[in-house]
């Protein structure tokens, strides 16, 4: 009797955070949480989707909050958002186009650009579908413009999708980097509580020390909502 008594006020709890989160991301109006690889997918045309996380490094003290909405009115995938890391605010904006759909146990291909703050940005997206899309491998390789340093710098990453338990359960995989930063693994689960619409997620990362920057360990919990 206790038990199923819990169990009421748990779902009870769930069904309101739930209903708080939609109400509140409603109002306002990028690779997909929890990856910072890009893939080749962009949202639905006419659509839009909300991702936001929060991350918090364990070497130091500091973090990071991101807020990115975005929106595909014409086949044209459009992110304008921006991030708090450590104090300090930077717009993000982006456009990212298909150039093939990702196709089951076949391959998609996609390409993005913007501005991070003031550097300006290009990725070129490749991603490869696998046992019927339980797993899916995406490639990245671009470049940034550093406008403070003058200086251009390769970027890359390679990542694993991988469903664990269908429809709901993922588990990430990846590592990532730039020209002269040690390369940064991470990984993590990506949970969808309302399949395709409304998904919550976890992640670890770490980052060995290079020539001027200490090691980096940081985890991240964040949200996905599309409609």
């Amino acid at each position: 009797m206790e038990s199923a008594r819990i169990q009421k006020i748990t779902r009870r709890w769930l069904t309101l955070a739930f209903h708080f989160s939609a109400f509140f991301l409603s109002f306002t109006a990028h690779a997909a949480r929890p990856f910072f690889t890009d893939d080749a997918r962009v949202v639905d045309q006419g659509g839009c989707q909300v991702e936001s996380f929060y991350k918090k490094q364990r070497t130091y003290d500091g973090h990071e909050f991101w807020f990115l909405p975005a929106c595909n009115p014409a086949g044209l995938e459009l992110t304008v958002g921006g991030n708090r890391i450590e104090g300090d605010d930077s717009l993000v904006l982006q456009a990212k186009a298909l150039l093939k759909p990702l196709q089951t146990n076949g391959s998609g291909y996609a390409i993005s650009g913007g501005f991070f703050g003031g550097d300006p940005y290009v990725n070129l997206i490749a991603s490869y579908s696998y046992f019927n899309d339980r797993s899916v491998v995406h490639l990245n390789t671009g470049a940034i413009r550093d406008e403070q340093a003058q200086s251009l710098r390769n970027t890359w990453g390679v990542g694993l999708e991988q469903l664990l338990f269908a429809p709901r359960l993922y588990g990430i995989l990846e590592t990532f980097g730039q020209s002269g930063d040690k390369a940064t693994l991470h990984y993590g689960l990506r949970v969808w509580i309302v399949p395709n619409r409304f998904q919550i997620d976890a992640t670890h990362g770490d980052q060995p020390d290079g020539h001027d920057q200490p090691a980096r360990h940081f985890n991240s919990i964040g949200v996905r909502i599309l409609w």
